[in-house]
This record gives C-alpha cells, structure tokens and sequence, in this order.
C-alpha cells in the first residue's frame, strides 16, 4: 500500500494537504506542543482506541447554522513557485510550473468574523525549465515577468452552492505589484518576495485555535530548537509502537476545528481522521535521521515545525524531501 502525505500537529494546529511523492515514502510533520500555552482540556489518554467513537465525537461538536459560508483563494501564478498563508497559517503551495484553477478554502485559517490576513511568499523557478523541457538555464532570482493573481472569494452557502456563476461572490482581487517606472515585477532580482494584504470575513463561529499560545520567536533559540527535536523524537517512539491512542488523543483538538471551522459531516471527517490513523498502523516503518532541517515559524510564531531547505538551497538534498517534514519514515516491505 502506498501512503503519502504531509502532516502539521500542535495544540492549535492542524493542516494537511495531498503531495505527490514516490512509492513507499511516508512523510509526517509534528509542531511544537510542549511550550504552546491552552486554555483547552485535552481528553484522557487511554491505550485502547476506537475509530468509530473517535470520529462520532469530533462529528458532535460541528454546529450547523442557516447559513454556512466558505472562503475560498483562486491563485494564478507566472514564473515563480509560492506558498501562501492565511493569518500566517500556509494554506497552499506549488512548486511546480503548473496552474491550479481549483480554488482552495480557507476556512480553516478562519478563526472568527472580521479582518483576515493573507501572505504570498515567491520563490524563483530554479531547474523546472529544465526538467519541464530538457533545456534552459537555472534562475536563481524572480523575472521581470513574474506575477501572481489571487482571487478572494465568498460562498453564502455552502449547502446551496450549485455553480460559480450563481453562488461565488468576488470579495477581492489582488496582483502582484509592478514598478510605475519599467511595469516589471516589483521583485524582479530579488531571490525571495513576500507581501500582504487583507480582507473581511463573515463567519458564524468563533473559535480560540491558536491565539492564545506564546510566541515561541521570544523564547532562547537553541533550547527551542533542542526541544522539538526532542519532541519530533518522542512521537517517533509512538509511531514506532503504533499507538494510535496517544497520537489520535493529541491531535483530536485539532481535527474538531478543521471540522467545525468547514462544517464537515461525518462522511469527510472519517476520511480526515483516517488520513493520520492509517499511517500509524504500518508495521515496517524505517525512520529516517532529522536532520538538513531549518525552523520555522507560523501564526505568528504561536507554531513551529521542521522543515528541509529546497533543493535550490541545498542541492545535494534528496529531491523527494525538498520542502518536506524533517520527520518521515519509509515502508519498508516485508
């Protein structure tokens, strides 16, 4: 059995979202729980464990409401790889040449109705060229033709919504900025360009996620850094003895939020849940060293998680682990 994909864990924290990877890689990521300050009870850890419970009880704390409305961003980019955040939360990211006309909801970086914040980081294309086409050369800074485009976009309704035309509503459109002087990139030359803008949002929850942490930014760097570690490697002992009880139990208060913040029924959280159970079950799981990693930070420092460098950073680096979890283990047949 194949499984991939990438995995973002801390008290406040829960972000999972599909990636391509070869046969038999398992990748994970764990942020930082032990400094994150919460006013949240976590449940009693028990070594028995049922899925079914498991998923009944994340299903009975979504509140349904007569409106439920989705945000959505609609992202076109040129020339330029990117990851984007929403209140400093990543929410999407391709390193790829390809565009993506799908939109991608947001609601999870939602917290409650009001400003939200969203931030474009862009990188340069590297080798993709070259490896798209078999020729070219590296670039190694942004071009003066790179551009992105994101589309904010509102759905009333989520239970209602039946097409574009009739049910999405346009809250915003932004363009990445050109020089009055030349029309070219802002970043033209440059190896890294991030900006932000914002916009309003209507939601009927109101949730805590992970406003209430501390800004770990503020706390002494090489005990931080020697202290994830650490942790990455204490859930490695637990995916070593497949406990599923102690993993599932600490990551139920974040499966609740994606689930209240999207208003999901119980059909996607069982697939949600799944996602993080399946891979504890394997049996032959061949952990790999953290290291070659680099920190960092989101929601506003409230989390953190290690990460490997790309492979334009660091070119020796693997390919299948560029801009991947430091925690990941392989399958190992038997």
């Amino acid at each position: 059995m194949v499984y991939s994909g990438e995995y973002i864990f801390s008290i406040f924290n829960f972000l999972m979202t599909n990636m391509g990877l070869l046969n038999k890689l398992v990748l994970l990521a764990v942020g930082l729980i032990t400094f994150l300050s919460c006013a949240q009870n976590k449940k009693e850890e028990t070594k028995t464990f049922n899925l079914d419970q498991y998923i009944d009880s994340i299903a009975s704390e979504v509140k349904h409401y007569p409106k439920e409305p989705m945000y959505y961003l609609r992202i076109n980019q040129l020339n330029c790889i990117y990851e984007v955040l929403v209140n400093d939360r990543l929410v999407d990211r391709n390193y790829s040449l390809k565009q993506y006309a799908t939109a991608k909801a947001i609601n999870s970086s939602i917290l409650k109705s009001g400003p939200q914040k969203v931030t474009y980081r862009l990188y340069p294309i590297g080798d993709l060229i070259k490896e798209e086409y078999g020729e070219g050369e590296t670039v190694t800074t942004l071009l003066d033709n790179t551009e992105i485009t994101i589309e904010v976009i509102r759905v009333a309704d989520i239970n209602t919504y039946k097409s574009i035309v009739d049910d999405e509503k346009l809250i915003l459109r932004h363009e990445s900025k050109k020089n009055k002087n030349t029309d070219e990139f802002m970043g033209s030359g440059l190896p890294y360009y991030e900006y932000t803008f914002t916009f309003d949002a209507q939601v009927p929850y109101e949730i805590e996620g992970w406003t209430n942490a501390i800004d770990l930014r503020k706390l002494d760097q090489e005990k931080l850094e020697l202290a994830i570690v650490n942790y990455y490697k204490e859930i490695q002992q637990l995916y070593k003895a497949n406990d599923a009880a102690s993993i599932m139990t600490m990551q139920y208060p974040m499966f609740e939020r994606l689930a209240v913040n999207e208003y999901r029924d119980i059909a996607y959280i069982k697939e949600m849940v799944q996602e993080i159970y399946k891979p504890i079950l394997i049996d032959n799981k061949d952990f790999q060293p953290i290291k070659d990693y680099k920190i960092q930070f989101f929601g506003d420092g409230r989390i953190v998680r290690l990460w490997h460098p790309s492979i334009f950073e660091k070119p020796d680096l693997d390919p299948r682990l560029n801009r991947t979890s430091a925690f990941y283990f392989l399958e190992v047949s038997s």
